[in-house]
């Protein structure tokens, strides 16, 4: 071919010559070869940071440590491990060695009664089982041998394994160090161990001799009692079994409510919205507020679901926090503390050694009963007035009622909303023994429902992960060919029949994969939790929607701010099993995806 005809342009103008088109197709090889080698170096990057990131979390879940034992286990078994001796051993030691604390630890392991009702309830109310041992029987009542046997039966082994170490053998963990450093630099770390670490452990706790250190070079944090252990103030006794069950819990609240909820907003949007300035400033903010911080949703939640909404996420509607007084707990814990000669409440009937009948007895337990009820409304608006009339007519004695500046004084005097109590004539009981009455009343009538609860937590991240389930499930609707709709309709199908039968099924893959990663997403957040009043440390599960709880997240941002070092340990230990949990969701909507997935 002549140069000449090398040169000749199309002669529309439109095509370059052959050298400039070699030239551009140079140029466009070279773009691409520079965008391919920043897309491999940015893939390179992220994998640089997710190594840099587990290496960082598997140095400090795993290393060496000191640890010291007070008292010898082998001292109190013999010679054998902890690890072999049944509950019954493990409780026996516990009762020869912690004497009163015995209840206490029963009371914050095993009691499933309120702190309050626990002097006054039975074993069986204590353990939760009416054919408990001694189960008609109160607990201080019980001797030590049969109050560890109460334990022994009802905690378990790792629980009360745990109790030994902490409250007979005293076991510290003087020191710990990363992974690398056990791996690298052992025999250094030893003799710091025993020598600074060791020194100032006695300078702390005022020891003049020298404990044995145990120096286990490869500790895990992580292991399976790490996991089924409830928290603890010790670190190397702690566990997240209680964070992890909230967990759980919050994630069976955000599928319950936000799947059909998310998947019903995009169907309407995408099948029923027609195309109008309502519907478009809809979608438009629906994809807005998929870009909100997480911590006005944490604010949003407070203001609705714990406040006002409060005696629902509360349980209190359904009367699950509905503590209705007894008689027996209005007479031990209300009035007995008040009597000075004291008084009882025995087979139905009333025993005092006051000057009161037991018909004024009794009308004094049911003035409790009536006000100490609570209810939807009751948070402290009863007037001050009513409460008095009905004490006064309890008492068969009369009360005048005056409102007052705080600064007056009476003769006896009861303060709520800026009122003071004046006695016009003598009752049979003292002065004091009114105002205790009186106070005690004031107290209960300011019952407030606590809306802190998990499915308040739950319900807030609904709300921040909605967006995103309705914008992923509409591009999963979207993606549906419109030639399934047209057969379905050719065929007589209603909408509604195209959408349940064929549009949904097709859309199903998308759907849930976009679900379980939002799910995903709600399971790391920790503003939100924190704002709607998660708890910091807890020692019982979650046992209902309407349960205090705590999660994950919460609990590793409560161990990090720990000055002790072992708690970074452990929370880097709670962080692979919160990547594990996250780990799981995803490889799960990735085998739905691939399940379920239909090519058109």
């Amino acid at each position: 071919m002549s140069q000449e005809k090398e040169k000749v342009k199309n002669p529309d103008g439109y095509m370059p010559d052959d050298v400039a088109f070699s030239t551009r197709l140079k140029q466009r090889h070279q773009r691409g070869t520079i965008g391919k080698w920043f897309n491999f170096m940015s893939i390179l990057i992220a994998i640089l940071a997710l190594i840099a990131l587990f290496a960082n979390v598997v140095n400090e879940a795993f290393g060496t440590v000191g640890i010291v034992n007070t008292i010898e286990p082998e001292t109190l078994t013999d010679g054998r491990p902890l690890e072999e001796l049944s509950n019954q051993e493990l409780a026996v030691i516990l009762a020869d060695n912690v004497g009163g604390r015995l209840r206490v630890l029963i009371r914050d392991n095993i009691s499933k009664v309120p702190n309050a009702e626990f002097t006054s309830a039975t074993v069986a109310a204590v353990v939760g089982d009416e054919n408990a041992t001694y189960g008609d029987q109160l607990l201080s009542d019980l001797e030590p041998a049969q109050q560890a046997e109460v334990l022994a039966n009802y905690a378990s082994s790792s629980a009360i394994r745990n109790l030994v170490l902490v409250e007979v053998v005293e076991q510290q963990v003087i020191a710990s160090y990363p992974l690398s450093d056990a791996i690298f630099n052992f025999e250094t770390v030893s003799e710091k161990i025993v020598g600074a670490d060791l020194a100032q452990y006695k300078e702390t706790f005022g020891i003049e001799d020298d404990p044995t250190v145990e120096i286990i070079r490869f500790y895990s944090w992580l292991d399976a009692e790490f996991v089924t252990t409830p928290m603890s103030s010790t670190p190397a006794l702690a566990g997240i079994r209680t964070a992890l069950i909230g967990s759980i819990g919050l994630m069976l609240v955000v599928v319950i409510v936000a799947l059909p909820v998310g998947v019903g907003a995009a169907i309407y949007l995408e099948e029923y919205a027609t195309d109008s300035f309502v519907n478009r400033l809809i979608e438009t903010n629906v994809r807005n507020l998929a870009g909100v911080p997480s911590i006005i949703y944490g604010m949003l939640g407070l203001a609705i679901f714990v406040r006002a909404l409060a005696p629902f996420t509360s349980g209190l509607m359904f009367q699950y926090n509905f503590d209705v007084p007894t008689p027996e707990r209005i007479v031990n814990n209300r009035l007995a503390p008040i009597f000075e000669d004291g008084i009882a409440f025995t087979n139905d009937e009333l025993v005092n050694s006051t000057d009161l009948s037991d018909d004024a007895m009794r009308e004094i337990v049911n003035t409790f009963l009536h006000y100490g009820t609570p209810t939807l409304t009751m948070t402290g608006s009863t007037d001050i007035r009513e409460l008095t009339d009905s004490m006064a007519n309890a008492l068969n004695t009369s009360i005048d009622v005056n409102e007052v500046s705080l600064d007056d004084e009476h003769d006896i005097e009861i303060r709520g909303r800026y009122y003071a109590f004046t006695l016009t004539n003598d009752i049979p009981v003292s002065r004091e023994t009114f105002d205790e009455l009186m106070a005690s009343l004031i107290r209960i009538n300011g019952f407030s429902p606590n809306g802190r609860t998990l499915i308040s937590a739950g319900l807030t991240l609904v709300l921040l992960i909605l967006p995103i389930i309705i914008i992923n499930s509409q591009e999963a609707i979207r993606a549906v060919p419109y030639a399934i709709r047209e057969a379905s309709y050719g065929l007589g199908a209603t909408r509604w029949q195209t959408i349940q039968k064929q549009v949904l099924p097709a859309a199903l893959p998308g759907i849930m994969t976009g679900t379980i990663l939002a799910v995903s997403r709600a399971v790391g957040e920790t503003a939100p939790l924190i704002v709607v009043g998660a708890a910091t440390f807890l020692l019982s599960d979650p046992t209902s929607p309407f349960a205090q709880f705590t999660a994950m997240p919460i609990q590793i941002f409560q161990w990090t701010a720990r000055p002790q070092g072992q708690f970074a340990d452990i929370a880097a230990a709670a962080i692979i099993v919160l990547l594990v949990l996250m780990l799981t969701l995803n490889a799960v909507a990735i085998l739905v995806r691939n399940r379920f997935s239909i090519k058109y």
